[in-house]
């Protein structure tokens, strides 16, 4: 028996796709198992076995879990788009004598006559004293002004500045210096100090990112 054990082990394999099986029994009772028709002289009996599931029968392995979707990275944030350059006038005063930049253009304003060269007469008499100062205005302040408005009340005259838009590099040469001195500004206030000029730092930096 345990030789016929033995022989239906070793054709297990076979009867994977077999329907049934030959069991043989010779003259001496030696049974043996076969896919083939036993040979004359032995006994034969069939043996039914219940087909072996086929490969594609077999269930399909467990779907792994699908791995948790990963955590959504957090975009990193955006730069601020730089601010746009603001507008600045290179302005040069009425008389010419100096040059200066300005956010807005200049209002028009009053001046003494005797700033302007009243003609023909000394600063004293310009501004209504006889003769007390006894000097005449400077040479440079005798020249024509450069815009004259109406006359004033008290000796006075209208006057303004001439401004045009600044060029772009001059722009941003002033916002440099304005950066660097509130910069500094922030760096020596007190703690309770800081806000407003942390808030300019940050407008500053967003202005000199165009330049």
């Amino acid at each position: 028996m345990l030789r016929a054990a033995l022989v239906l082990v070793l054709l297990l394999p076979v009867m994977a796709h077999a329907v049934q099986v030959y069991r043989c029994t010779a003259r001496d009772g030696e049974v043996s198992y076969q896919d083939t028709p036993c040979p004359a002289p032995q006994k034969q009996s069939t043996v039914s076995l219940q087909d072996a599931p086929e490969v594609s029968s077999l269930p399909e392995p467990a779907a792994s879990s699908p791995a948790p979707a990963a955590a959504a990275s957090v975009a990193p944030v955006a730069a601020p788009a730089p601010a746009a350059l603001p507008v600045m006038y290179a302005c040069t005063r009425y008389d010419g004598q100096r040059k200066y930049l300005s956010d807005t253009p200049t209002a028009p304003y009053a001046v003494p006559l005797g700033a302007m060269g009243y003609p023909g007469q000394s600063l004293d008499r310009a501004y209504g004293y006889s003769d007390r100062l006894g000097m005449s205005a400077p040479e440079e302040a005798r020249k024509p002004p450069v815009r004259g408005g109406p006359l004033i009340a008290g000796a006075y005259i209208e006057v303004q500045d001439h401004c045009v838009p600044a060029p772009r590099a001059q722009v941003c040469e002033e916002l440099r210096h304005r950066y660097d001195a509130n910069h500094e500004k922030l760096r020596m206030a007190f703690p309770s100090e800081k806000a407003p000029f942390q808030q300019r730092e940050d407008e500053l930096k967003a202005q000199l990112q165009g330049c």
